[in-house]
């Protein structure tokens, strides 16, 4: 498959930025002069990015698309990328558990789902695309292995059950049958340790391949990474098809993410793959990607959102409330990133009596945070403020105002709906006490492609040839807040059609 390929002047590719511009601080191969090209060190038909669902799907459907030579690629010396820590739960239009629970569901139901959680900023033709495209999606994952529990979800958001959830541990559950799919059924080539650098595109604007680094070794330790580390052997792929960018999101880079979103410092723990930095997608805006909603990010908290409400909120140097706690999960993350930020890094408190911890909605998880110690009993007040560093005067203070508020059926302050707290108040001993910690579980942020998966071109608004993206590494498809259990059916779905339109070209 190796071979050497000079390019002619013509034809010498364009390299966009500068690779320190890509993340990059490590001793770069020199390019050769314009006079004679670049030498490629192999070809390919597809190059596919990425080891995580949606890179597995499209390279899945490029091969079995009529694509002869394809390599996936992944930087970590584990496969799967956040996929493989994930839930996984999959959310699908018309499943045959929908059909014989006699469900009626429609892609437009579930992508307006999706937009009016995603506050209507994101892109509807994507959402319907996607919507539409889980009803074959489902089947051709179960024909390739994957399994799934024979019970719907009807989770929060949802206008309708229709949510699957995966057999045999989350997304390992179902990475593994449909990686076993494409190595020993469809003897599909993983590279491992081998980093994705740069894009090459021809003076007609066509990807046309890219500049790797093998034999890479990932450095956590490292400040950033992408900058820092001087691991590896630099080589270039020709590509003569497509390339495939499923590299994930940026949740990992605090240096990247707080720039978009000055509140999400270090002290805020991103629950994805160790891997999920900015090089790639820095990469690809280099090559004249469009970048879109890089500043939406998903958060979650040990319990569920809908269970704040039973409590207050406060800021344990002052021991007063700052938010409603019926909002949504992301205006709670941010308020709570603000309150944060401005106290150096200390976690508000949520404090509840023993009438509303009764009142959770969810005990399995309710029952999981009290083991876990997420949530501490105390038997007085007192104890409380003393165990977790709050103010007790101003606690107590708080705490008077907010039940009489309850009682008299108003809260002037935030503007809670009293009515749907059926007189909850936090005054009776034992209390309980919850760090409300937000986690950062996703990046909505990525670049802009059409419902084919092909990458916009930033300057001219059009698909860049030979250039396609799926998964996490994309933006538009859910706006401010991405609905639970719609990053795996974006995956899939998405990282199917990449696959079919990659073959085409």
């Amino acid at each position: 498959m190796a071979q050497s390929t000079a390019v002619s002047r013509r034809n010498f590719l364009k390299q966009g930025l500068a690779l320190g511009a890509a993340g990059a601080a490590a001793p770069v191969m020199a390019m050769t002069p314009v006079d004679k090209g670049i030498q490629w060190d192999e070809t390919f038909e597809v190059v596919v990015v990425g080891s995580g669902l949606a890179g597995t799907c499209a390279a899945i459907s490029a091969i079995e698309n009529g694509v002869k030579s394809l390599v996936m690629l992944e930087k970590l010396p584990m496969l799967g990328g956040t996929s493989a820590i994930s839930g996984l739960n999959f959310a699908v239009v018309n499943s045959h558990l929908q059909k014989q629970q006699g469900i009626e569901d429609s892609a437009e139901l579930f992508a307006n789902d999706m937009s009016k959680a995603g506050g209507y900023q994101n892109h509807y033709e994507l959402t319907l695309k996607m919507a539409e495209t889980t009803t074959r999606a489902l089947p051709w994952a179960i024909e390739r292995g994957a399994q799934f529990h024979d019970k719907l979800k009807f989770l929060g958001g949802h206008s309708v059950p229709r949510t699957l959830y995966p057999i045999g541990g989350g997304g390992n559950g179902i990475l593994r049958p449909l990686r076993r799919y494409f190595v020993e059924t469809l003897n599909g080539q993983i590279r491992r340790r081998t980093k994705f650098e740069k894009i090459y595109r021809d003076d007609d604007g066509r990807v046309v391949g890219i500049q790797v680094r093998e034999n890479y070794h990932f450095d956590r330790t490292l400040a950033n990474d992408d900058r820092e580390n001087t691991s590896g052997v630099y080589k270039n792929y020709r590509i003569t098809k497509g390339l495939v960018m499923a590299s994930g999101g940026y949740s990992r880079d605090v240096e990247f993410r707080s720039a978009e979103f000055p509140n999400i410092r270090e002290y805020i723990p991103a629950k994805t793959a160790i891997g999920a930095t900015s090089g790639a997608l820095k990469s690809m805006i280099a090559a004249g990607a469009h970048p879109i909603h890089m500043s939406l990010m998903r958060f979650s908290f040990k319990i569920p959102t809908e269970d704040m409400k039973w409590g207050t909120m406060v800021d344990p140097k002052t021991g007063k409330r700052f938010v409603n706690e019926q909002n949504n999960r992301q205006t709670l993350a941010e308020a709570i990133c603000y309150m944060m930020d401005k106290n150096g890094g200390v976690f508000p408190r949520n404090i509840y009596d023993q009438q509303g911890i009764d009142s959770f909605h969810d005990k399995q998880r309710l029952g999981l945070a009290l083991k876990e110690g997420t949530i501490v009993k105390y038997d007085t007040l007192e104890a409380l403020c003393d165990a977790e560093g709050i103010n007790l005067t101003g606690l107590k203070a708080t705490l008077a105002e907010y039940n009489a508020n309850i009682k008299a059926g108003t809260d002037p302050l935030f503007g809670k709906n009293v009515a749907e707290l059926n007189g909850v108040t936090v005054e009776q001993a034992p209390f309980y006490a919850i760090k409300t910690q937000p986690g950062f579980t996703y990046t909505q942020g990525g670049v802009r492609i059409n419902t084919a998966a092909q990458v916009i071109d930033i300057n001219t608004q059009k698909p860049i040839p030979g250039f396609y993206a799926c998964g996490e590494a994309t933006g538009g498809m859910f706006g401010r807040i991405r609905l639970t259990s719609c990053s795996c059916p974006d995956a899939f779905s998405f990282g199917i059609i990449a696959g079919e339109e990659v073959a085409k070209a």
